[in-house]
């Protein structure tokens, strides 16, 4: 009896129980606690399915991993996109008219045209990204210029000296520290703030030998996540930039027999670069997924056009991965196609058919941020 009542009178349990794994300190009346074994096994540290090595930007947030939706509001890079709570909002589009006046166009995600502003001093939006709350375009072949909110065109890079760069400038892309690359076909140039150039990669342009010709870029893109940088030959090629390995001709392009004419380039959220593509032989349109490991073009989607379709440059939506392209019908119809994955035709975004409508360029996509 009085064995019982000891019992009954003890310490009441409150829910928590002293682990398995407990072991007694020296004063015997206390202990130590000792976690159970979580060492990883196989590399995913938050169980999301997904290694660093595999492209998750934060191994320690199971609500972070490529694939995933964007959740806006919550801070975190829910897709390892480079980009935080963002939400596709549509495109810039870059227009010419027929007197050569340079324009950028806002279009929403229904392929309504918000605004159109007009640039100053005949500059001409042949590729455009965004900068400082602007743009920067390549404009003319001959230089990169800065576009601020009200329109006007400022030089920050003059490309025009051919005895420095025989072709000009043609695709530009801005990184994330500001500074701006510029495709010259014969190589990768770095535009700082303040407008000085630096040469960070060449490689040989030959379009009389064709055995020692090795690249010719006309496009470059950068992937916002790695600061990768995937550059895009007009006749097929494509090679990739980073600061551990260089300049690396993952396919090297054939302007003798081409396979493909690659007329511009895009990174696609989450992974993936992508160009609008001629198909040399048939002449269809399409887009291409460039296949790393194969160091080949891949086949995403075709579709039939007139002969009178001239695509330009490709954007991509990065909530869907919807393609969008710029192209000219007939020389009078400035377009915006669609292509939506998987249907195997473009369609309509948007067009200009009145007379004199010029022609339409570079695209970008725009991001709003936030809830």
């Amino acid at each position: 009896m009085l064995l019982l009542l000891a019992v009954a009178c003890g310490p009441i349990q409150t829910g928590f129980q002293k682990p398995d794994t407990a072991e007694p300190d020296d004063t015997g009346d206390s202990y130590t606690y000792v976690p159970p074994d979580t060492a990883d096994t196989d590399g995913d540290l938050d169980d999301d399915g997904v290694t660093p090595e595999e492209g998750d930007c934060d191994d320690s947030d199971f609500h972070v991993r490529p694939g995933l939706p964007e959740e806006g509001g919550d801070g975190l890079d829910n897709d390892c996109d480079g980009r935080t709570d963002e939400e596709w909002s549509g495109f810039d589009v870059g227009r010419v008219d027929d007197d050569g006046n340079g324009s950028i166009i806002t279009l929403d995600t229904i392929g309504r045209d918000d605004d159109e502003l007009s640039i100053s001093d005949g500059c001409q939006p042949t590729w455009l990204d965004h900068l400082d709350g602007g743009w920067v375009i390549s404009s003319g072949y001959i230089e990169v210029d800065t576009v601020d909110t009200e329109g006007t065109c400022t030089m920050l890079a003059d490309f025009s000296d051919p005895k420095v760069y025989e072709y000009g400038v043609w695709g530009i892309a801005a990184q994330t520290d500001g500074t701006v690359l510029a495709a010259t076909v014969g190589g990768l140039q770095s535009v700082a703030a303040d407008g000085t150039i630096t040469q960070i990669a060449t490689w040989v342009v030959d379009f009389k030998d064709v055995t020692a010709h090795e690249f010719a870029a006309t496009n470059v893109a950068v992937d916002p996540a790695t600061g990768d940088v995937g550059l895009f030959d007009y006749f097929g090629g494509f090679g990739t930039y980073d600061a551990e390995n260089g300049f690396v001709v993952h396919k090297k392009g054939n302007w003798d027999a081409p396979e493909l004419y690659t007329t511009s380039g895009a990174h696609r959220d989450g992974g993936g670069w992508y160009t609008q593509g001629i198909d040399a032989t048939t002449g269809a349109y399409g887009i291409y997924r460039f296949d790393l490991d194969a160091e080949e073009w891949v086949l995403e989607e075709e579709w039939d056009a007139d002969s009178d379709w001239s695509p330009f440059q490709v954007a991509i939506d990065g909530d869907s991965g919807d393609w969008y392209v710029t192209a000219n019908v007939s020389g009078i119809f400035p377009t915006v196609y669609r292509i939506v994955e998987g249907t195997g035709y473009a369609a309509d975004f948007y067009r200009i058919k009145t007379d004199y409508a010029g022609y339409f360029y570079g695209i970008v996509t725009n991001y709003t941020y936030g809830e």
